[in-house]
């Protein structure tokens, strides 16, 4: 079965509702994480950057098996520099860090550190099913994906598609889920292969990790 999911965050503390989504599923889907405002204004620092030329085209592995495939991905793709934050970035890395602080506390999972990168998907991109832990690397144990964008409905396409991994999960997989603004998906990094598929329109996004000391 295939549903989308818009699930609304009712809890008084999205914190802990995200921390039990993750204890119980592995998956979390909280809407309106950050104000409509700083949505806005991130989404403008993605397209300034882009104009600049800042983007890159994204690969595939890591390190020296680093190659560009874009028969699997060909989105577009600018990493942050967490120790010197723009002004935009900044509150949302200090949501992020209050998150890691929750997850560590309740979760006992060692996480240590933020790493992430704008995405740009542009019209008709997408990004074949994969995991987000490489096999060389287990370093990345939390994945988070906030949407940055206005508007965005289902004939826009450019869901992500959760597909069930080799671990029993009580969730109705495969899920597509729209990336709407504001929209945060959390999930434990080597549980769900997923993927992006092919957007209509400009799709954007801050991936990161949450990581493990090596």
């Amino acid at each position: 079965m295939v549903q989308t999911v818009t699930t609304d965050n009712g809890s008084s503390n999205k914190f802990d509702r995200i921390v039990n989504d993750l204890a119980e599923t592995g998956l979390s889907i909280c809407d309106d994480f950050l104000p409509p405002l700083l949505v806005s204004s991130m989404a403008q620092e993605i397209r300034e950057l882009w104009q600049l030329g800042e983007f890159r085209h994204a690969g595939v592995g890591k390190g020296t098996s680093l190659q560009l495939r874009p028969d699997i991905r060909n989105d577009r793709i600018h990493w942050l520099d967490t120790e010197n934050p723009s002004s935009v970035q900044r509150p949302y890395l200090l949501e992020l860090e209050t998150l890691r602080n929750y997850i560590n506390r309740s979760l006992f999972m060692g996480l240590f550190e933020f790493e992430g990168h704008f995405t740009l998907y542009p019209q008709g991109a997408f990004y074949g099913v994969h995991y987000d832990r490489f096999i060389s690397s287990l370093e990345r144990v939390v994945t988070c994906i906030l949407y940055l964008n206005h508007g965005w409905q289902p004939e826009d396409g450019g869901a992500l598609n959760i597909h069930s991994g080799a671990k029993p999960c009580i969730l109705p997989l495969p899920m597509q889920v729209l990336p709407q603004g504001g929209r945060l998906v959390t999930f434990i990094s080597d549980r769900f292969p997923h993927e992006v598929l092919p957007a209509n329109r400009d799709r954007l996004s801050l991936t990161g990790w949450f990581r493990v000391r090596p």
